[in-house]
């Protein structure tokens, strides 16, 4: 059983981050309320199905992370309930109650896999082992 985990303080990374992926949003904390029927790494299906038996809407965007070489964003969906509250309805392994979210007022989902975006906080070598800097091997090469 996976321990609980605090989501990640707003830092200046990923303020930064968020500033390069949608400067008109701004990631906030948003409630995980896990459902019974909606299967881990399945957002973008569990959150159309609780739309559909709920009401309220899809509301695409990033879940924000930040580890001692860069600041991440992967592509998620959260549930936009009737009421306006943002709630992540898909169950994760590391019992967070909440994640940081930034809500993206452009991109959606169309089926396709969307590559995580990076900031490298400095230059290091890479976390896979081949020696090359982060920023040219699994980073943005454009930072």
């Amino acid at each position: 059983m996976a321990a609980h985990r605090d989501p990640p303080a707003i830092t200046k990374h990923i303020l930064k981050l968020a500033r390069q992926i949608d400067a008109a949003c701004l990631p906030e904390y948003v409630t995980v309320e896990s459902r019974a029927d909606c299967l881990p790494n399945r957002c973008f299906e569990n959150v159309t199905r609780v739309v559909t038996q709920l009401g309220g809407r899809v509301q695409h965007g990033w879940t924000m992370r930040q580890e001692s070489y860069f600041a991440e964003g992967a592509f998620y969906a959260v549930w936009r309930s009737p009421d306006g509250s943002l709630i992540d309805v898909t169950p994760g392994a590391d019992k967070q109650t909440q994640i940081l979210f930034l809500p993206d007022s452009k991109r959606v989902w169309d089926g396709e896999e969307v590559e995580p975006r990076r900031l490298l906080l400095r230059e290091t070598p890479c976390y896979c082992g081949s020696g090359v800097p982060f920023r040219i091997c699994h980073g943005l090469a454009d930072d």
